[in-house]
């Protein structure tokens, strides 16, 4: 019986010991800014292509992506320990960037809270074909003289 508890209280040491001790990853979640100062505060953003890129391996091997899922959270594979850039990408977004350093052990998160990128307040060709505007090439400036 005593022989028992020891390889009970043995096994639970390691169990323990190894509790966060995976792969390193990198994982987080991807929303939608809403004008909240806190990053993952919005709606969720699925679909959302995540770079993470080896600051420091060969460049054939340095980058790997997933996407977001329906809640807008992903999780990396399995990566070497080392410097990472993680690049949020959605069109119509601005690209989130941040760093993240990985040790031989566990995972480290990166939120995004992505903006949509403004309209241009520019006006067409029509519009400035009756407005008189003149458009670049039209104006023909000569030297002083």
């Amino acid at each position: 019986m005593k022989r028992g508890l020891i390889r009970v209280g043995s096994l639970l040491m390691i169990l323990i010991g190894s509790w966060g001790c995976g792969a390193p990853r990198i994982l987080g979640k991807a929303t939608l800014a809403n004008g909240s100062a806190a990053p993952g505060a919005g709606t969720p953003a699925p679909g959302v292509t995540v770079n993470f890129i080896n600051l420091a391996g060969a460049i054939e091997e340095s980058i790997v992506s997933v996407e977001t899922d329906a809640k807008g959270e992903y999780k990396s594979p399995e990566l070497t320990p080392g410097k990472f850039a993680v690049e949020a990408m959605l069109p119509g977004h601005v690209i989130g960037k941040t760093t993240v350093v990985l040790g031989k052990h566990g995972s480290k998160k990166a939120i995004f809270a992505l903006k949509a990128i403004g309209e241009a307040k520019g006006k067409s060709v029509n519009e400035s074909e009756s407005e008189n505007i003149p458009t670049p090439g039209e104006v023909k400036i000569g030297p002083p003289g």
